[in-house]
């Protein structure tokens, strides 16, 4: 697997570790139900009739800037 840079790489072993934790903390049976919960959540977001710009447009985002951009009053 190839990385864009050294941080992307920690942190995705940093994500590898804290999910094999939590794999040996749970029993088999959780974890299942765990999965299930997840593909759910998958399945849902395929089946979403709107595409992401639409959502974010019905939200009243699309097209915001951040705060932090936005030119000050007296510019």
């Amino acid at each position: 697997m190839k990385f864009r840079s050294k941080r992307d790489m920690e942190e995705r072993l940093a994500f590898i570790k804290l999910y094999v934790r939590k794999l040996k903390e749970n029993p088999d049976e959780v974890f299942k139900q765990q999965v299930k919960l997840v593909n759910s959540f998958l399945q849902a977001a395929k089946d979403f009739p709107l595409t992401k710009e639409e959502y974010l447009k019905l939200k009243g985002e699309l097209g915001k800037r951040p705060k932090s951009s936005r030119s000050s009053p007296t510019s």
